[in-house]
């Protein structure tokens, strides 16, 4: 019985090896078709031909817009940095004129210091005059 058995597996197993080779064939017969060349017809051929011509068109559009957009990133970057500069510049000239203003008071805060400075400035300004010796004024 077990003889038996063999023999009719190693058949079916004979059977389902040749209708594997079978489609192997069959797939390799429809390749072979696929890559002959068969005659084209004049309408086929121009119908082809445009359609490769509009397929050409939206490619070349395709990149030219990934290519302006890569342009417009990059001219945004850099001109972030160099509005990032500006005002950099602007931040650095209103320090200077701080600095400049602050020399500038200090200087006439010294210069207030001075007791012949502050009589000229009193006199000139204020219309204020240098008390003398014997001029006193007692005030309640």
């Amino acid at each position: 019985m077990n003889e038996r058995h063999d023999s009719q597996s190693s058949a079916s197993s004979s059977q389902s090896l040749d209708h594997a080779m079978d489609g192997a064939r069959a797939d390799g017969q429809r390749l072979a078709q696929w890559w002959q060349r068969r005659p084209i017809s004049d309408a086929e051929r121009s119908e082809r031909s445009e359609r490769f011509f509009w397929w050409r068109i939206v490619t070349i559009l395709a990149v030219a817009m990934a290519v302006a957009t890569l342009g417009v990133l990059q001219v945004r970057r850099s001109s972030t940095g160099i509005r990032t500069a500006y005002e950099l510049v602007r931040a650095n000239d209103a320090l200077r004129e701080q600095i400049e203003a602050n020399r500038h008071d200090e200087a006439v805060l010294t210069g207030l210091k001075n007791p012949n400075e502050l009589r000229k400035v009193a006199n000139d300004v204020y219309h204020m005059r240098v008390p003398g010796t014997d001029e006193q004024v007692e005030v309640e």
